[in-house]
């Protein structure tokens, strides 16, 4: 009886025994790949360049360009940007079709803004803005605009995205020298409204469009407008050629300076309609386009 008690438990204990030793080679020197690196801080730059170039019985060089960089932390998010555009014409003293004698600016002007976003709640933002922008051919020579406000981004998808942005403006505008009696500094304190749609409707090419409204307070006439429609299309990786239709409506523009007769040495008597800066400015580029981050 014990014999076959004793055997019992030899078969019982035999499946528990330990599994066949594996022989699994591991080089002691080899060094373990580096964790994932995760970007705390996520950027972005670019850049934009045309030029403009005309010769014969006319002739006009210039250039325009732009430049972006921002940084997002977290829910902070720093923006710089910056740009311009100079154009160089000859003209005749001698009036159209003369040779041409002198030159003078056709496009002068420039713009910089830094801009701070705080991220709430994924959609919205609080904003502070500080940006400075110089026209001269449009009647001044700066002006200084703090804004603040609230964005939020209504809709995103894979082609689409519309946000908007609410807010204030202040404006200090130097104008160009003006007429005895017409002021050349002038202020506004004004209510900001800002719209931008984004269509990419193929992987190559897109469609931007960027409205800015802005309605004075203190001087009920003074209402302006700012809009910048692009077309876009990619030709080569980072590279894209881009369409830029810049418009510029100003309600309010600053008096043109007063001209002598160099023969009489009268002023020059303009009509009343022409008494004022245009209120329309616009300007087209075609331009080459290369981000970096």
């Amino acid at each position: 009886m014990r014999p076959m008690i004793v055997a019992a438990l030899l078969c019982a204990a035999l499946p528990a025994r330990a599994a066949d030793p594996t022989y699994e080679y591991k080089d002691p020197t080899a060094v373990p790949p580096p964790p994932p690196v995760v970007r705390l801080t996520s950027w972005k730059a670019n850049m934009t360049f045309g030029l403009v170039y005309v010769a014969g019985n006319a002739q006009s060089l210039g250039m325009s360009g732009t430049g972006l960089v921002s940084a997002r932390r977290g829910n902070n998010e720093w923006t710089l940007t910056g740009g311009g555009a100079y154009v160089l014409s000859g003209v005749s003293k001698y009036g159209m079709g003369g040779p041409i004698t002198d030159t003078t600016n056709s496009a002068a002007n420039w713009f910089v803004k830094g801009r701070y976003d705080r991220y709430f709640l994924e959609k919205n933002t609080v904003y502070v803005s500080l940006q400075g922008t110089g026209d001269r051919p449009a009647g001044f020579i700066y002006r200084i605009e703090p804004q603040v406000g609230y964005a939020r981004l209504f809709f995103k998808s894979a082609h689409q995205l519309v946000r908007g942005e609410v807010g204030y403006d202040y404006t200090f505008e130097h104008r160009v020298l003006q007429p005895m009696g017409a002021e050349r500094d002038v202020q506004y304190h004004s209510g900001r409204l800002f719209f931008y749609y984004e269509n990419k409707f193929t992987p190559f090419a897109s469609f931007t469009e960027g409205l800015e409204l802005l309605e004075a307070f203190n001087h009920t006439d003074a209402f302006r407008v700012n809009s910048i429609t692009t077309l876009s299309s990619t030709i080569y990786k980072n590279v894209a050629l881009k369409v830029n239709f810049t418009l510029h409506f100003n309600n309010d523009p600053a008096l043109r300076p007063i001209n002598v007769d160099p023969v009489t040495m009268m002023p020059f008597v303009l009509p009343a309609d022409e008494t004022h800066f245009d209120k329309v400015d616009t300007q087209l580029d075609v331009v080459v386009a290369v981000t970096f981050l």
